[in-house]
């Protein structure tokens, strides 16, 4: 029934989006309302190149808004931001990688 009102679940829980002319490495963990961590992954971007991963099956399934803290790292350590976010099975969060930017970590949530 939550499919025929809602429409279906957007299929990613994030996705990385590498908008700079050089390759980054990018590393993001994200911790649940508790502050357990439940992801953690490295990934290695080239100019224009993006990643994702699915959302975990307690999210795409749900009903409500689940709380996450979003920690990104990029480069080994030179930038690095720490974001709550707030995501149900509609929602996805995007995180824009460039050093062009005045602030080379943007993260947004796109939701349908």
């Amino acid at each position: 029934m939550i499919f025929l009102l809602g429409g279906p679940a957007l299929p990613n829980f994030f996705e990385i989006r590498n908008n700079d002319a050089g390759t980054h490495e990018v590393t993001v963990e994200i911790l649940d309302s508790h502050n357990s961590s439940i992801f953690k992954e490295s990934y290695k971007l080239y100019p224009g190149e993006r990643a994702s991963e699915a959302k975990p099956s307690g999210l795409q399934y749900s009903t409500g808004m689940k709380k996450y803290t979003f920690k990104i790292t990029l480069d080994n350590g030179i930038e690095e931001k720490n974001i709550p976010i707030s995501l149900h099975r509609w929602s996805t969060a995007v995180i824009d990688i460039d050093w062009e930017n005045e602030d080379p970590i943007l993260i947004m949530v796109y939701t349908v």
